[in-house]
């Protein structure tokens, strides 16, 4: 059976393999330890410029291809915008961003070789009045697998990697973070979930910006009133120990595991779901600062891979 939209084929397959592999892109000295010492602080962090146009016109394309494809039968007269699954939907689309390095290399500062995919979404919010709007957020939440803090930093058990394919502004609906949530125990009545906090700070990145969240973080998106579609595309991560939302059982992704284990590596295995050094890795003895066993074990996993760049494709 032929899978990814036809075939990934071994061409694409090799390019997907140049672009998941370069790890450590950059990612070390006081610029990354900055970032990480302010990611802890206030639960979030923004990375610029990762994506370019013609890399969001094609995932704004595959959704508006789902959303024109989503009425039949089953759904007489109805059109879904929000679509799961979509390593599995679209992997040679789909997998360049799963593996994107830069992120990869800052989650594994954040919570060492244990970065593992928990679910995939591409989205695109309709439009409301600005009387429906008015005076509202959407709602105030945690993500996945979080829990109310305790007052004191701890890793996250997931996160977000949330790109906007197109600049929020006031009418797009910005993002709503509140700093240091992911630490601090607030709480929310039933009322104050809908509505604009004191403590708020208002987010407007630009199109391709990401925004890389801590899942005990406090946010919320802001109804968009502009008129047009407000493009939304989210890779959640979670510890590899965790259960994953989407399906790793279909052929697409499947392909995807035959192709990384062939490679021997270890870093796209897991994000698929089969972690092979979980057990060893989570039962170490634990007789030195995490971070050093972690690199220990990046560099070994690097040092696995069998296949080489230059002889890919």
């Amino acid at each position: 059976m032929k899978s990814v939209c036809g075939t990934l084929g071994t061409r694409r397959l090799a390019l997907v393999g140049k672009f998941s592999r370069r790890w450590g892109s950059g990612f070390v000295g006081h610029q990354a330890d900055a970032r990480l010492a302010e990611y802890r602080r206030l639960g979030y962090t923004v990375f610029e410029g990762v994506y370019d146009e013609g890399q969001m016109q094609l995932w704004r394309e595959e959704c508006l291809r789902l959303e024109a494809s989503s009425p039949g039968i089953y759904a007489p007269g109805s059109r879904s915008w929000w679509f799961g699954n979509m390593l599995e939907r679209s992997p040679a689309l789909m997998w360049p961003a799963v593996s994107n390095p830069l992120l990869l290399d800052f989650a594994e500062r954040v919570v060492g070789p244990f970065a593992q995919l928990d679910n995939l979404t591409l989205a695109a919010f309709p439009s409301v009045s600005k009387e429906e709007a008015a005076g509202k957020v959407s709602g105030w939440h945690r993500d996945r697998w979080a829990h109310m803090p305790s007052g004191h930093y701890e890793r996250p058990t997931a996160w977000n990697t949330i790109c906007y394919l197109q600049g929020l502004t006031d009418e797009y609906g910005p993002l709503r973070v509140i700093p240091g949530s992911h630490i601090d125990p607030v709480a929310m009545d039933e009322h104050e979930q809908t509505r604009p906090h004191p403590e708020e700070v208002v987010l407007y990145p630009k199109a391709g910006d990401v925004v890389f969240t801590h899942n005990g973080l406090l946010h919320s998106g802001t109804p968009n009133t502009s008129g047009q579609r407000r493009y939304f595309f989210s890779i959640y991560y979670n510890t590899s120990w965790f259960k994953q939302t989407d399906t790793m059982g279909g052929p697409n992704c499947q392909q995807l595991i035959r192709w990384a284990r062939k490679r021997n590596d270890h870093r796209s295995l897991r994000l698929l779901g089969v972690d092979e050094q979980l057990q060893p890795r989570a039962n170490s003895g634990f007789l030195q600062p995490d971070e050093v066993r972690w690199e220990g074990w990046l560099e070994a996993d690097k040092g696995a891979l069998t296949v080489s760049e230059e002889g890919e494709g």
